[in-house]
């Protein structure tokens, strides 16, 4: 029984290899007499071919135990199904996976614990992306990418700038709308930002997951106001200096404003717009004072906040989320004109007058250019300064006094 078999399987073998049509079942049957593979084959979108299309086997090498080659060819997917055709324009196919970051280290490098198709798809058991049990359907896909990516060896090994991205990646809103909501059409996955077969690597310009488009994709009333904010426009045209989507919500552990955690809350909202803000060397570049988080984190506002106020403003209370505009811009919260309704929100200072609403907040106590309230401050430090003088002279005095009356009784 055992030598039909093989003797079956070379017959197989050599007519393929010929070139003449063997019915798929007819070609694996000989195959399956060793490979215990027919019951996932049955199911496999692949179901339909015969092995020698994806395992390039020559019988002609083979022994009389094992009718192939000892060390079977790597399957290349690309070379006669998954290809881009002459002419067809590049797109994130599977034969972009040659230029992707794993493509390039997997096929250039040689390097063997990439990710490779069969990693990510699966390997006698292909299934659609719709089908629930394949390893590729939106439920699964960050468990599959989190094989390596969670593997602290390929992190290391590669210089992955994230360490855990699954872990973050659960508590975020997108993991918890597909996990806990099962929002499987809506909530975002890794090959959403990232791409499929296109992933480039994180040094990559213009990469694809920091690309406000990307998020524009499904917060597409959010990328219209972002693409016409000072930040958005500039963005948009290529300026490096200019912060996405991810530099103020984060990348894999996006969490809602609503979360005392997220960079994004009122409370930390100073803190995100310090990192562009309180740099010199881009608050300069662009004339902008370089003071704005420094003064406003002493001004009333910002003592309030960052002692927990929910109610007290924030930078984004006062300038907008996504549509920030510079103050000389008519559409701008903070324009002269706007900030009577800026600061009257029914939250904050209902009936502002314009006038009132023109004082500055930005003060830096410590110019002259800051007017009354520098002088103010003057005379404040002046009189506690001779109040503390005048309390040392008394001081002085009083012990005087009474340590020359402790030598007149004794």
């Amino acid at each position: 029984m055992r030598i039909s078999a093989l003797a079956g399987l070379v017959l197989a073998c050599g007519g393929l290899a010929a070139g003449q049509s063997t019915p798929a079942s007819k070609g694996r049957d000989a195959c399956l007499a060793c490979h215990k593979e027919e019951a996932v084959l049955s199911t496999s979108s692949h179901k339909s071919l015969t092995c020698l299309e994806c395992h390039s086997i020559s019988p002609v090498d083979g022994t009389p135990e094992r009718p192939h080659q000892k060390d079977v060819p790597t399957v290349d997917c690309t070379r006669s199904c998954h290809r881009r055709e002459a002419g067809q324009a590049a797109g994130p196919g599977p034969a972009a996976y040659a230029d992707s970051v794993h493509g390039r280290a997997y096929l250039e490098r040689g390097s063997l614990d990439v990710a490779k198709c069969w990693d990510c798809h699966g390997k006698h058991n292909v299934r659609p992306a719709s089908d629930p049990a394949s390893t590729v359907n939106r439920r699964n896909i960050p468990l599959v990418c989190s094989t390596c990516h969670a593997d602290m060896a390929v992190v290391v090994k590669y210089h992955i700038h994230a360490e855990s991205p699954f872990q973050e990646y659960l508590k975020s809103v997108h993991g918890r709308a597909l996990y806990r909501e099962g929002l499987l059409d809506v909530a975002a996955v890794c090959t959403d930002c990232h791409g499929v077969h296109d992933i480039q690597g994180a040094g990559t310009p213009h990469l694809k997951a920091k690309d406000p488009a990307t998020c524009g994709r499904c917060h597409v009333l959010v990328f219209e106001e972002y693409k016409q904010s000072i930040h958005g426009r500039a963005a948009l045209e290529g300026n490096v200096d200019a912060p996405l989507c991810v530099d103020c919500h984060g990348e894999h552990g996006v969490t809602s404003p609503q979360d005392p955690a997220a960079p994004t809350a009122k409370t930390h909202v100073p803190d995100t717009c310090s990192a562009c803000h309180a740099r010199p060397e881009i608050m300069s570049k662009y004339g902008i004072p370089e003071d704005r988080i420094r003064t406003f984190i002493g001004s009333l506002h910002g003592i309030a906040v960052g002692l927990g106020d929910k109610a007290a403003a924030s930078c984004a209370s006062c300038h907008g989320v996504h549509d920030i505009r510079p103050a000389a811009d008519p559409a701008s919260k903070v324009n002269p004109h706007n900030l009577s309704k800026t600061c009257g929100q029914v939250d904050c200072h209902p009936g502002m007058t314009e006038k009132i609403a023109t004082a500055k907040i930005h003060l830096d106590m410590g110019r002259r250019t800051s007017g009354a309230p520098y002088y103010v401050q003057k005379l404040l430090l002046w009189a506690v300064l001779l109040a503390a003088a005048a309390t040392a002279v008394w001081f002085f005095f009083a012990l005087k006094k009474r340590l020359a009356g402790k030598k007149t009784n004794s």
